[in-house]
């Protein structure tokens, strides 16, 4: 972690560059693994982690998330993908080194997008804001825009048509939450619009029992996260199949469940808004390839997707 000097005095606005290298251990013998084993990501950001509401500083879930790509780049490989809050940008440079076929960043503070796109620019990726066809398809440029949940239209959205949806810990404030389901289920539906959706209702389903878990048996303290052994892989890849060959979007969301009301909030909204949410944790467990992080607690952060 190296620290930048700077002249102004406030210590909230300094930045750090650290180095995130992800270790890919000897069983890795996916095409993306370097010839080094080794996948290092520099990262300017924040020492105060809200800066720029959560977009500058490095969060567990982004790290989960990033971990999550680089275990099943088979998953992401000549997709097209948009997450929405993308911070740093780490999850996007995850997605453009496994060969993601669009890559589209988006948040909502401007001062996060910058810095995201000099991070980008730092991992020798080439970024752009307008999203002219031409240049959208090029595998090496990564789109960055402004897209403030709360303003976002369906037209907009609309444009994007995704096949994969990411976020990494976006289920943080209530009343953002509406904003960020609406903007979830937009993306998702290919055929009718958001509105007209919001008639029907389909239930939200967890593994298990085949209905709405109570939130309150959903917090960190009921998860333990397994670490993975090399006898478990084929296994666990054959799981992934049917994500690789689905037709419609999915979105893959990594949270951290610090508050259950909130996250209770975030089911009954998605549920109004006919989405269904599955909790994946268990299923698709990536590779540990931070060994080193000792700060790290994966065991805290939960995979879903949103379909």
């Amino acid at each position: 972690m190296i620290s930048f000097k700077d002249d102004n005095p406030v210590r909230e606005n300094e930045r750090v560059c650290k180095c995130i290298s992800f270790l890919f251990p000897d069983c890795f013998k996916l095409s993306i693994c370097p010839k080094s084993r080794k996948l290092v990501v520099p990262l300017q950001c924040s020492l105060n982690m809200l800066e720029g509401d959560t977009g500058c500083s490095v969060w567990p879930s982004s790290l989960f998330l990033s971990e999550f790509i680089l275990s099943y780049p088979h998953i992401f490989s000549r997709k097209s993908c948009f997450e929405v809050g993308s911070g740093v940008g780490l999850v996007g440079i995850c997605l453009a080194h496994v060969k993601a076929s669009k890559v589209i960043l988006s948040d909502g503070d401007l001062s996060t997008l910058a810095n995201m796109k000099l991070n980008l620019e730092k991992n020798r990726l080439n970024t752009e804001t307008n999203l002219s066809e031409t240049s959208i398809e090029n595998q090496n440029v990564v789109k960055c825009i402004h897209l403030p949940w709360e303003s976002a239209s369906e037209k907009e959205l609309q444009n994007f048509m995704p096949e994969i949806i990411l976020g990494a810990d976006v289920i943080y404030d209530p009343s953002c939450l509406p904003h960020l389901v609406k903007v979830l289920a937009i993306l998702l539906n290919k055929k009718k619009s958001y509105i007209d959706n919001r008639e029907g209702s389909i239930l939200n389903s967890f593994p298990g029992d085949g209905k709405v878990n109570d939130t309150h048996d959903l917090d960190a303290s009921s998860f333990t996260a397994q670490r993975i052994n090399t006898s478990e892989v084929k296994g666990i890849i054959n799981d992934a199949v049917d994500l690789v060959s689905r037709a419609d979007p999915v979105t893959y969301i990594s949270s951290v469940i610090r508050n259950a009301d909130t996250f209770d909030r975030f089911l009954a909204l998605a549920d109004q808004a006919d989405l269904r949410i599955k909790d994946l944790t268990s299923t698709l467990r990536p590779f540990d390839l931070l060994p080193y992080m000792k700060s790290y607690d994966r065991s805290s952060i939960r995979l879903f997707t949103v379909t």
